[in-house]
């Protein structure tokens, strides 16, 4: 046994350092890869006018000057307001509806066309309808938000629910478990992976809507600063707000997104 304990710990000591060459070797991947795209938009730079592809030193400047101006803080802020709320209203909606349509089939063949016609409207034909009924105003914004990123969402925890082994389900009601209980400690664990992989994608497309909504109803964000820049062919400034948008995206992905999946994931980690 002394042995056998020797040898698992020598090949545990043997991981962890290919293990931390191997993320030191993504990070550096990484950064080049970064680094190799700064030098490539440079170069082209050199070769355009300032209106067409600006210069990172311009871009630099307009973004320096936005923050100064105080304008940056406020659009962004109002922007992730409006991401925000609308993400928060699919997880809220779409997460109990998503495990009851995948609970019974009579229920997901009722929610079925529904969630399809949905799927299907354009983005544009539901900011239409947002403006018509809601209006062209925050609320509005947030609306479209959460029609555009529910169906993407549910169809996925549904798809998820039905992934549940019912032998479980049933060695549950065997031993007396309720509902409640069985939601809690059946369903939902289950439905982790699924309900992960479904906001990754939704809040991609909450990101696009939010800014495509923002653009077309005129309400504070980087969506309207966007349009107002382009209006006034500040090109500098467009991509200043669009590569904000970029970093605030990875911002969100590492510093809230994979925190939350590593907490969510850690009692599978422990079984392995």
């Amino acid at each position: 046994m002394t042995e056998l304990a020797e040898i698992e710990g020598a090949r545990t000591r043997l991981r962890a350092p290919a293990g931390s060459r191997r993320a030191a070797l993504r990070v550096a991947l990484t950064l080049a890869s970064a680094a190799a795209l700064f030098v490539a938009w440079w170069l082209l730079s050199r070769h355009f006018a300032d209106y067409i592809l600006p210069s990172p030193a311009s871009v630099w400047s307009s973004f320096r000057s936005s923050v100064e101006r105080g304008v940056w803080t406020t659009e962004v802020g109002a922007t992730l307001s409006h991401l925000g709320a609308g993400f928060g209203l699919v997880i809220v909606t779409g997460l109990p509806l998503g495990i009851l349509l995948g609970r019974s089939w009579v229920a997901e063949a009722l929610g079925r066309v529904p969630l399809i016609f949905l799927q299907t409207v354009p983005t544009i034909v539901l900011i239409l309808l947002m403006q018509i009924f809601v209006g062209a105003n925050e609320s509005g914004v947030i609306a479209v938000v959460a029609a555009s990123g529910f169906t993407y969402f549910t169809l996925n925890v549904i798809q998820g629910t039905k992934q549940i082994d019912h032998d479980l389900v049933e060695m549950g009601r065997a031993y007396g478990a309720g509902e409640a209980a069985l939601v809690r400690s059946v369903y939902l664990p289950s439905v982790v992976p699924y309900f992960l992989a479904a906001a990754r994608i939704t809040i991609g497309v909450c990101w696009q809507v939010t800014l495509f909504a923002e653009y077309l109803l005129g309400t504070p964000g980087v969506g309207f600063q966007v349009s107002t820049e382009i209006k006034l062919l500040d090109t500098a400034s467009v991509f200043a707000w669009g590569l904000s948008v970029v970093g605030l995206t990875l911002g969100v992905e590492y510093g809230i997104f994979r925190p939350v999946e590593r907490f969510l994931l850690r009692s599978q980690r422990r079984e392995r």
